[in-house]
This record gives C-alpha cells, sequence and structure tokens, in this order.
C-alpha cells in the first residue's frame, strides 16, 4: 500500500503551483492513513467523513506552505489530531478535551497482525485487550502498531516526550501480553521487549 513516503518534492511543487491532479495523486495516497487515523477518534463514518474532508481541504488551502514543512508526516497527523480534537470540542462543548479524554477506537488491519495473532479466535483476544487500555496508552499503541510511526514521531504529533510514549508503550505491551496469557497461558512470550514486539508490532 502507498503512503506518505511516496509524495515526491515534485508532487509537493506541482500542488503548490494549483495543480489539482497532483493534489488529487496527493490525496489518493494519503487518504487511507488520514482516515483510519482520525477514525480513531471518530467512529461514526458521517463524522469522520466530515473531518477528513476538513483536512484535505486544510491541506489544499495551505499548499503554497507545504514545501517549506521540514516533517510533512508529522504536520499530516497534527493537522488531523487538531481537527479531531476541534470536532469532538464542538460537537461535546467542551474545551477542555485532552488526549486522556479523547475516545479511541480500534480500527486494526488484520494483515498486519503476525504470526499466532492471525488466528481469528487470538485476533479477537488481542483486539480486546487493545480495547481495554488507557485512552493515551491506546492511542500510543496504535499510532505505533498500526500506522508505523517511530517513538520521536509519536511524542511530536502528541505534544508528550519520547519518555511518555516508551512507558506508554512498555504499558499497553504488558497489559496486552498478560491478557492473552489469560485466554493462551500455553504461549511463550519471552521476557524481552523485542520478543514480545514480534506478536505486538513490529
Amino acid at each position: 500500500m502507498r503512503d506518505i513516503y511516496f509524495i515526491s518534492e515534485v508532487m509537493l511543487i506541482r500542488i503548490a503551483s494549483g495543480d489539482r491532479d497532483a493534489f488529487r495523486s496527493f490525496y489518493d495516497i494519503i487518504y487511507p492513513q488520514v482516515y483510519r487515523f482520525i477514525h480513531y477518534f471518530l467512529p461514526n463514518k458521517a463524522d469522520c467523513e466530515e473531518v477528513v474532508s476538513d483536512v484535505f481541504f486544510i491541506f489544499w488551502k495551505e499548499r503554497n506552505s507545504l514545501l517549506d514543512i521540514k516533517d510533512l508526516k508529522a504536520w499530516i497527523y497534527i493537522v488531523c489530531r487538531n481537527e479531531a480534537y476541534h470536532y469532538l470540542k464542538q460537537k461535546e462543548k467542551n474545551s477542555n478535551i485532552s488526549i486522556d479524554d479523547m475516545p479511541v477506537e480500534l480500527l486494526i488491519d488484520r494483515n498486519n497482525v503476525e504470526g499466532e495473532m492471525i488466528e481469528e479466535e487470538m485476533l479477537d483476544v488481542y483486539n480486546g485487550a487493545v480495547s481495554e487500555l488507557p485512552e493515551r496508552c491506546k492511542l500510543v499503541f496504535l499510532m505505533i502498531r498500526e500506522e508505523r510511526l517511530k517513538h520521536k514521531e509519536v511524542a511530536r504529533i502528541l505534544s508528550i516526550t519520547e519518555g511518555t510514549v516508551e512507558q506508554q508503550m512498555n504499558i499497553a505491551i504488558r497489559k496486552i501480553v498478560e491478557t492473552v496469557r489469560k485466554y493462551y497461558p500455553s504461549l511463550s512470550f519471552n521476557d524481552k521487549k523485542s520478543e514480545k514486539r514480534k506478536y505486538l508490532y513490529r
């Protein structure tokens, strides 16, 4: 599947000049990631699609600045996060929503779950374990596990420290492993972090 890394400088130059065909290619490349990320916060399809439209409108409006953005990938996710925040604040009439308050839903790509986790029954246990994580912990885990973002990128996008990201990932892995073990006590998990990640994320 194509992703943000397929966005070239040539494409950005064309977009900045107002080339709608280039912007359409940009849209096609990143739409799946934008939709999936916003869906974490807005499980209602209509709400999600509305915010996705707003996000792409912002991309088009800010097209002249795209070439000046040092980390386009992080910028895209930050725009998505901010628009999801704004939508929830407007909908809930709550100006104090934080990461910890945002309801994070699951939209896990089954093709990303490796090895034994591919088994349908175990995948359901895994999904259930993820759904029970605290909201910030769940969001950090999904951003790293599903979006394939680095700890540094997650820290920047969520405006938290890398140490907090690492801490939240450790909590997520521990809780998920504990839950899976309840259902599959014979399943072996090496205590080394790298071995746990074999099952949980690349």
